[in-house]
């Protein structure tokens, strides 16, 4: 008898839910019928310590560092996250690969299929959660409880990033933690280093560019800046951006649509453009800013507005902004 690949496995799974009863009989079956193909177990553990750390995000109501409320969370609390569910078949996301899950089944001593996200019964998964803090929670990758804790986190990638470089070259405002590697964070000190002698050199070709340098600020914070705001408050913010993360603020700065996706904010705080959920259409006919097919999100519609077939309606919104203002 063949032993099953890992699709198999999973396919099994899917199509026959075993219960706490029917695992044991599995097991012993699996050891009578197969004892001359035993399943070579892979180690998915690690001799290595992550740190999940949390990115205070400043407000207006808090600007004090030393304030317990800094960053938008208290020294004492606590965020929950829990294993997501997946909309269109109501299960547990697979936090663990096939592989992962044999293996530390028979390293944490459980039985067979224990870890499946299918059980109807004493399901693993159920009321698992992991709860961070604004401190720093420090996983050992080497152990089954930590590992479990960390390929959990790794499913909420709208909240946690999953590496410092995943969020310096991939930024999102809705980004919470981020996960730090053994020696990720002593390798990135002369890597920062050099991101913010490139980001100073970014400012200064921008830095009287206000309406540009308010939506890198926007952009990046997720907090809009009044339009009353003055050049030197908005350069306050962007240096404050740099010496947190200068990776970040090169990545939206050096944008190639950077421009026109100004032109659309502007367009969008004067009812020129309008904006529905993340989606945004011409006021004057209510024509989505896409091509056919396509969402008109921030990305696709600068896009769209950049192409020469469509530069008359780029035009049309410059020369409506201008009118607007003067």
């Amino acid at each position: 008898m063949g032993e099953k690949n890992d699709l198999d496995l999973q396919l099994d799974e899917v199509r026959t839910p075993i219960t706490m009863q029917e695992k044991k009989q599995t097991k012993v079956i699996k050891r009578v019928t197969e004892p001359s193909e035993p399943q070579e177990l892979i180690s998915c553990l690690r001799n290595e310590k992550a740190i999940v750390r949390y990115l205070p995000r400043e407000s207006n109501m808090v600007k004090n560092p030393k304030h317990i409320f800094y960053g938008g969370m208290a020294e004492t609390a606590v965020r929950t996250f829990t294993v997501p569910i997946m909309e269109s078949t109501g299960t547990f996301v697979n936090v663990l690969t096939n592989s992962e899950k044999i293996f530390l089944e028979e390293m944490m001593g459980l039985d067979a299929n224990a870890l499946s996200i299918y059980l109807k019964e004493n399901n693993f998964w159920v009321n698992y959660n992991v709860r961070l803090t604004k401190g720093d929670t420090y996983l050992d990758l080497s152990t089954p409880e930590d590992y479990i804790k960390y390929k959990v986190l790794l499913t909420h990638k709208d909240y946690i990033a999953s590496s410092l470089t995943e969020m310096q070259e991939h930024p999102k405002a809705t980004y919470q933690f981020v996960i730090i590697s053994e020696n990720e964070e002593s390798n990135n000190t002369n890597k920062q280093l050099n991101a913010s002698m490139e980001a100073y050199m970014v400012l200064g070709k921008i830095q009287e560019e206000k309406e540009l340098l308010k939506y890198i600020v926007e952009t990046i914070s997720g907090r809009p800046i009044s339009n009353k705001a003055k050049l030197d408050f908005i350069t306050g913010e962007v240096y404050k951006i740099i010496q947190s993360n200068a990776k970040m603020f090169i990545n939206v700065a050096k944008d190639p649509l950077l421009e026109t996706k100004v032109l659309i904010n502007k367009g969008t705080e004067m009812g020129i453009i309008r904006k529905r959920s993340d989606y945004y259409y011409l006021a004057s006919d209510n024509s989505p800013l896409c091509e056919i097919n396509e969402d008109p999100t921030i990305n696709i519609a600068a896009k769209y507005l950049n192409a020469p077939k469509h530069q008359e309606i780029k035009f049309t919104i410059e020369a409506k902004i201008k009118a607007l203002k003067d």
